[in-house]
């Protein structure tokens, strides 16, 4: 494709060259023109694709040179450039059939942004007859075609009829699931790695976990650490514990081996529901998780008994840390056959334990070599997500490891599970004796520990963790003063300030003000 950049103005023409990455937009020309008699040289070279032209130019103006192209038949999209907002140039260029307007100073993001809805209104244009064409190109780009489609999808640009010809494309006419994918608690490594990146890395995890020969699955970018997954059977239909199990295994394969885990926000419709509408609802739902939880936000089956499973994850941590291995695995056991004999192991509960399994794994992976573990049982490690048996032989191959690699400090895991649990629960009003409770220690020995390890005390703590995710969402997002306080649990607004303005030196409502 051909970008053809018109401006009598040295500097503006090398900005706009230089100061976007046209070759990432899907440029492979890109030529210049101070005014419009090179413009036409450079037609003459080549039709453009798109144009981006200045208005106010001397001798001939960008409305002469657009009244030019289109006498000529020229099917080149036009975006105007100008530093006025007059209603007459507007007027001028819809009548010239112009694709956009842009008032300058405009951003460079803004003026790509422009651009690249230009070039998706090419594509749609020019879709059926390119479809005969592309082929080979066609399959060796499908993946990215796909995922633009989707996000046109979402974002309203397009609607699902348009895509009921796209080969191997979800067919919304048919039961399907939306999952949002949120990339949180992200770790410092997560600097070296840029979108692209972790596109790349999303979508081959996914590729794995939802294969091709029995799921029509398509992964896209669409906000910053937000993604969307457009996922469904083949044959039959997918059943919501189904795709809660093989994202519990991705949010895994992301625990282990990426510098993030992920939180997955699921929503099924069909064709008596726009796709659009359902992602405003997720996108609703992913606002609340203000702490940045990980894990699968689904609704429970009807058949679900409520609250059948009680987490183990911290109690089996203090087991292990204090007790070892094999106390540890009897626990565990004695768990995981307690439900089966009462007859209430079924896959929603097996997956929660083998949830606070993995969680204990990755907890203990500075002190036990749990990507060898994994590496040596990856089968099994999948396997005992849907089986007893396997749950249970993966228990010991990890206690196995445990007893022969096992050291660390445990006053330190101590802190850290309290630490841990304490950002996990930061709109609950959290007492130091329930933390004890939790622990199975002394309320004033825990805080010794705790505040000889962080050099802080449990309270003080608290108070400074929610501080600053109050700040976070008083900086980031449109809620409210009284819903920051709410949702962080606060009761009394009044203690709410007073914490804030002496963690900050400025009230919530000051901070509010500053960043609005």
């Amino acid at each position: 494709m051909k970008l053809l950049i018109v401006d009598d103005q040295l500097a503006t023409l090398t900005g706009l060259t230089q100061g976007i990455d046209w070759k990432s937009v899907g440029f492979t020309e890109v030529d210049t023109a101070q005014n419009a008699m090179e413009a036409r040289i450079s037609y003459a070279k080549g039709i453009p694709d798109v144009m981006l032209c200045d208005i106010e130019m001397p001798v001939e103006t960008g409305i002469d040179l657009c009244t030019w192209v289109r006498a000529q038949e020229y099917k080149t999209k036009i975006l105007f450039l100008t530093c006025h907002s007059d209603f007459t140039y507007a007027q001028e260029a819809i009548r010239l059939g112009v694709s956009d307007y842009i008032v300058q100073p405009a951003p460079y993001h803004r003026i790509r942004e422009k651009v690249e809805k230009t070039i998706r209104e090419i594509a749609m244009e020019s879709s059926h007859s390119r479809m005969a064409d592309l082929g080979k190109t066609y399959t060796s780009r499908q993946t990215e075609i796909h995922a633009a489609m989707l996000r046109d999808l979402l974002t309203g640009t397009i609607d699902a009829a348009t895509l009921q010809e796209l080969p191997d494309f979800p067919d919304f006419s048919h039961d399907s699931h939306l999952v949002l994918i949120q990339l949180v608690q992200q770790t410092e490594k997560m600097r070296d790695w840029n979108e692209n990146t972790l596109m790349t890395a999303l979508r081959n995890t996914i590729q794995d976990t939802f294969e091709k020969k029995t799921y029509s699955s398509v992964v896209t970018f669409m906000d910053h650490h937000i993604y969307a997954l457009a996922v469904r059977k083949i044959s039959g239909v997918l059943d919501r514990n189904e795709l809660v199990s093989r994202l519990h295994y991705l949010e895994s394969m992301f625990d282990m081996y990426m510098p993030c885990s992920l939180a997955f926000y699921i929503h099924g419709f069909s064709s008596a529901r726009e796709p659009g509408s359902a992602w405003a609802d997720l996108l609703r739902v992913q606002t609340t998780n203000v702490t940045g939880k990980k894990g699968v936000y689904a609704e429970q089956n009807a058949n679900d008994k409520d609250g059948q499973y009680k987490e183990q994850f911290y109690r089996w941590n203090l087991i292990l840390t204090n007790s070892g291995a094999e106390a540890y695995e009897k626990d565990a056991l004695s768990v995981l056959r307690r439900y089966a004999d009462a007859g209430l192991l079924n896959n929603t509960v097996l997956l929660a334990f083998h949830r606070d399994f993995t969680r204990l794994m990755l907890s203990v992976r500075d002190t036990v070599d749990t990507d060898s573990i994994f590496e040596q049982a990856s089968l099994l490690y999948t396997e005992a997500m849907h089986s007893q048996k396997a749950m249970e032989e993966m228990l010991h191959v990890f206690c196995e490891a445990y007893a022969s690699q096992n050291g660390g400090d445990n006053a330190s895991s101590v802190a850290l599970t309290i630490q841990n649990y304490i950002q996990e629960h930061l709109s609950d009003n959290i007492r130091k004796e329930d933390l004890a409770e939790l622990m199975h220690l002394n309320e004033d020995y825990l805080t010794r520990i705790f505040k000889k390890e962080t050099g802080m005390s449990i309270k003080a703590y608290i108070i400074q963790q929610k501080m600053n995710a109050a700040r976070e969402l008083l900086q980031t997002t449109s809620l409210s003063v009284s819903s920051v306080a709410v949702q962080l649990g606060y009761t009394n607004f009044s203690h709410f300030s007073a914490s804030y303005k002496k963690e900050f030196g400025i009230t919530p409502a000051e901070e509010k003000e500053k960043n609005k």
